[in-house]
């Protein structure tokens, strides 16, 4: 069986005939606007760095942290069991920002 092999320009050709109508402006608009973890008034997806804070460091509840002396922990972004940096004493702000940024660098390789 031969591969068939079409140009990138014959290929937006074809997925411009199969989508679909996309939402109004306006609906884009509600969407954003009302999607939680966003400042307000802002129109972005991203929370600011201080809500990150208070959603992000928590008190942990695992046996095993806690029997190493462990009390706090800054949980994952996309998954709340993934524990990035555990403590023993509550966190500040600093911290945690440099704690983000360390594990951004891993996430995008900067």
């Amino acid at each position: 069986m031969k591969t068939q092999y079409i140009s990138f320009k014959e290929f937006l050709e074809v997925v411009d005939e199969k989508v679909l109508d996309y939402p109004s402006d306006q609906l884009t608009k509600n969407y954003k606007k009302n999607t939680p973890g966003q400042s307000e008034g802002e129109g972005s997806r991203h929370e600011t760095w201080e809500d990150g804070f208070e959603r992000r460091v928590v008190k942990t509840t695992d046996p095993e942290h806690l029997e190493k002396g462990f009390k706090w922990r800054i949980k994952g972004k996309d998954r709340d069991e993934i524990s990035i940096k555990l403590y023993k004493k509550k966190p500040d702000f600093e911290e945690f920002k440099k704690q983000m940024r360390r594990v951004a660098g891993h996430e995008f390789g900067s």
